[in-house]
């Protein structure tokens, strides 16, 4: 048994099939032959004996009440069956029987015994209603006496009966031997079942005891030893014993123990330098300048790689040394720079391992088959390191230098964790280099573009108002000689003064909104804010656009706006941005149609709509609506007069009170502008009671 127990679990496996295979087949081969002949009698009792019994039964029973109601007949009562209805019935009955008796699972000679009997009970049944029915035929013609025929009726009625005793007690014998016989067979198959169930437990609880002591509880051990490994037991190794596989596995168990402490200790140096990784990156990117961010990597790469020095190099686009930077152990000196003419070997060395994808690693330079390479030769003269490790430093396609990592008391392996955490960092310092770069570019940019944008603004304000001054000019001229102040003016001079008219006040118009738009951009629009009633303001632009509307033949419409709207404006930009709407309302729709302007509370916001049904402005032209100088495409197809600024005020304007601005229109059918400002609850209102306006200029 003990023996067993160490051999292999396939070979115990295989022995309890043996013994399993041994003892089966015979066993089953006795249940087959049982359940074969338990089925044959099962087949003779329900396929044959069974149903013949019971339709000859049958057959008996329809006979019986044929020949009660016949009697009834014969004794000149009125009978309840009549009689010759169930002659059909008892044929029926006989060819159940014969059908049932024609089984395969009954005996030849057996199966004629019966087919006689059956013949014979049907000749009796046939008998009967022959003599019956001549009886019933003669029983108006012998009053008071028996006819013949009647006394064969009771003759043939007895003989049926003594027929169908014959078949009934041959049947009974032999069904209750069948059935006796599948009994016997049910119980002696339970029996062998039993019998192979109860030898089937006895292999397997003997085959389960030998594999408890050769698997089971040898795993037992190994788990516990398992368990003192995860509990910090690093030191625990297990038993090898019991079957083959499992003393392989406690081997491979055991090995994998000493494997797993080299590979924590690998993890470890992997683990920090991925922490080294991450400590350089953090401080790279809070460096301030170039010089602070290589100074941070060579010493933390000296430190926590313990290398005895690091040596970065970073060179310009004309291959120029623009950076030198190294850090060493306090036993070493500094290396000296490097001279000019070696500056374009840094940019060599760079483009050749950046061109391979790959770095420069030396453990020894003093391998005879390292000292025979003509460059190796020279980086050992150069800096006097033992082992090297170089890798360059570049982002795309820029080469920017390389960074080396040197060993100078003895050889060392560089390990694959320790080269791509220099390849990271290396990476972090081309980042910071060019980030540096960029940041610097990007401030000399935006001092150039707010230089360039501030001269732009004062050119505008200084143009704008140099060309006030001549238009000034221009229009009072205009005014002295359509007043006939320089002699009377014909009808053709007349309509060209007003064409020049109009075009001095369209650029009169255009010079204001230049300077207003300047004047808001430069200095905003918060120096006077204050607590205005929505409803003045509406009020006061209705006012002033009444004329316009009127000219134009436009139906201004307004709705009452609540006197407790109130909000935080500069009062004189407001109220330009409401006529700049409104103007463009009554000037862009037709004789006709109509302007209306509503102002209502939305939540904490007021929202003051300027809706037109005029000409709409085109798909294609919303996007740019509000820059400046544009006008859309229709209203210049129609001549319509405009400076195009109108709409860029208004932004302004609005984006400068915190609000906001939205434009909806349909070609043809109108335009709808809405301002979102944020409402002044009563608690933050002017304390004062500063609610009035002043008029736009």
């Amino acid at each position: 048994m003990s023996r067993l127990s160490e051999r292999s679990i396939n070979y115990q496996v295989r022995a309890l099939v043996v013994s399993v295979l041994l003892v089966f087949p015979l066993l089953t081969g006795l249940v087959v032959v049982q359940l074969a002949k338990q089925n044959r009698a099962a087949s003779l009792l329900t396929l044959a004996l069974g149903p013949a019994f019971d339709a000859n039964n049958a057959a008996m029973i329809d006979m019986t009440e044929a020949n009660a109601g016949w009697s009834q007949l014969m004794g000149g009562e009125t009978p309840v069956i009549r009689y010759r209805l169930k002659q059909e019935l008892v044929k029926g009955d006989f060819d159940t029987v014969g059908r049932a008796l024609s089984s395969t699972t009954i005996d030849a000679d057996q199966r004629r015994t019966y087919e006689a009997l059956l013949d014979k009970e049907r000749a009796t049944a046939t008998a009967w209603f022959a003599a019956a029915s001549r009886a019933e035929a003669e029983l108006g013609t012998s009053l008071g006496t028996s006819s013949t025929a009647e006394a064969d009726a009771v003759r043939a009625f007895r003989d049926f009966r003594d027929a169908n005793r014959s078949l009934f007690a041959a049947l009974k014998v032999e069904r209750d031997h069948a059935r006796s016989d599948a009994r016997a067979r049910i119980t002696l198959t339970m029996a062998l079942v039993g019998g192979t169930a109860l030898l089937t437990l006895a292999l397997l609880a003997a085959w389960g005891r030998i594999f408890r002591g050769s698997v089971v509880r040898p795993l037992e051990r190994l788990r516990e030893v398992v368990d003192r490994q995860r509990d910090g037991d690093r030191q625990a190794t297990a038993d090898p014993s019991g079957a083959t596989e499992v003393r392989a596995l406690a081997t491979d168990f055991n090995g994998l123990t000493r494997a797993n402490t080299i590979l924590e200790e690998q993890q470890r140096a992997v683990l920090a330098s991925h922490e080294l990784v991450i400590e350089v990156g953090r401080l790279v990117h809070a460096a301030p300048d170039v010089e602070e961010a290589l100074d941070s990597v060579c010493a933390l790469l000296g430190e926590g790689l313990a290398a005895d020095r690091v040596l970065l190099y970073t060179h310009d686009d004309d291959g120029e040394i623009s950076e030198h930077t190294q850090w060493h152990s306090p036993d070493l000196p500094d290396l000296p720079r490097l001279p000019p003419s070696l500056g374009p070997e840094v940019q060599r060395v760079t483009d050749e391992l950046r061109s391979r994808g790959t770095f420069f690693g030396v453990p020894d330079f003093l391998d005879p088959q390292v000292q025979a390479q003509e460059r190796a030769a020279g980086f050992y003269r150069a800096t006097g390191a033992r082992s090297l490790l170089m890798v360059p430093v570049g982002s795309g396609e820029r080469g920017l230098g390389v960074l080396a990592l040197m060993m100078v008391d003895g050889p060392r392996r560089w390990r694959r964790h320790e080269i791509q955490a220099v390849q990271q960092c290396a990476g972090y310092v081309a980042q910071s280099v060019i980030a540096l770069e960029l940041s610097e570019l990007q401030a000399e940019q935006v001092r150039r573009l707010t230089e360039l944008d501030s001269q732009k603004t004062d050119f505008m304000a200084t143009v704008s108002h140099e060309l006030r001054t001549p238009l000034t000019s221009i229009v009072g001229y205009l005014e002295m000689l359509e007043d006939g102040d320089y002699g009377e003016l014909n009808q053709r001079q007349i309509e060209a003064l007003g064409t020049v008219e109009r075009n001095a006040v369209r650029l009169r118009g255009m010079i204001e909104d230049l300077l207003v738009l300047n004047k808001i951009e430069a200095s905003g629009v918060q120096p006077s804010l204050a607590t205005v009633s929505v409803a003045s303001l509406v009020a006061a632009t209705v006012e002033v656009l009444g004329p316009q509307a009127a000219v134009a033949e436009v139906s201004l419409q307004t709705a009452p706006v609540d006197p407790n709207l109130m909000v935080s404006v500069e009062p004189r930009h407001l109220e330009r941005a409401l006529l700049n709407l409104g103007s463009n309302a009554v000037k862009f729709t037709p004789a006709g149609g109509r302007v209306e302007l509503t102002a209502v509370r939305d939540g904490n916001d007021v929202v003051v709509t300027v809706a037109d049904s005029g000409i709409g402005i085109p798909a294609a032209d919303l996007d740019q609506l509000f820059g400046r100088f544009f006008r859309a495409s229709n209203a210049t197809a129609a001549a319509i007069p405009g400076t195009g600024l109108g709409l860029a005020i208004v932004r302004q304007i609005v984006e400068g009170h915190d609000g906001q601005l939205t434009l909806e229109s349909t070609e043809g059918e109108g335009t709808t502008v809405r301002i979102r400002l944020p409402l002044v609850t009563p608690d933050a209102a002017d304390p004062a009671g500063n609610d009035e306006h002043v008029p736009a200029v």
